[in-house]
């Protein structure tokens, strides 16, 4: 019987409490990512469209709108990137891990995990020193401050970098066999 302190949904016997936290906040924090990447990509859908609309029939134009879905395109793209690295899914060439045997593909697996961090970590401060160089500085139409754009660049990489460690040294969720014709 669980104590008044111990969560109902525990831990598969398998597997130790820490993981399957770790699990579940990945899976959390992917849900949270992949909305927040749905609400910019239609967010900036709609502004275009509109930004058309306007310009081709009432003859006017949304001044404001292309700078507001640059700086929509810019969360957009550094929140997805963050999701395309927590499943492995950046574009990489495969020849090499698929000629290896398992041990040597987890290898070559741990190592990019590894360079994707230490990037990852090398953009956050980056992006924080471009934040602090800016951060009196405002956008020329909708007069928002710059550094709320470019921390798109600080919260992407964020991610990314824990994304990538949270799913460190996890098994692949396909396994590729390897081609005979190589």
């Amino acid at each position: 019987m669980p104590g008044p302190h111990t969560d109902s949904r525990e831990a598969p016997p398998h597997r130790s409490a820490v993981l399957y936290r770790l699990d579940r906040l990945a899976g959390g924090l992917g849900a949270t990512l992949k909305a927040l990447s749905v609400a910019f990509l239609a967010s900036y859908f709609v502004l275009v469209l509109l930004q058309v609309f306007f310009r081709y029939v009432v003859n006017e134009s949304l001044f404001w709108a292309e700078e507001l879905v640059r700086g929509l395109m810019v969360w957009g793209v550094m929140i997805s990137s963050a999701l395309v690295a927590g499943s492995r899914g950046h574009i990489r060439v495969e020849v090499l891990e698929l000629m290896l045997p398992p041990l040597g593909r987890r290898i070559v697996v741990w190592i990019t995990d590894a360079l994707c961090i230490a990037f990852s970590v090398l953009l956050l401060w980056a992006a924080i020193e471009l934040m602090s160089r800016s951060w009196l500085q405002r956008s020329p139409l909708l007069e928002i401050p710059k550094w709320s754009v470019y921390m798109a660049l600080a919260v992407g990489a964020g991610c990314e970098a824990l994304l990538v460690l949270i799913t460190w040294n996890r098994p692949l969720a396909v396994e590729h066999p390897v081609d005979p014709t190589l």
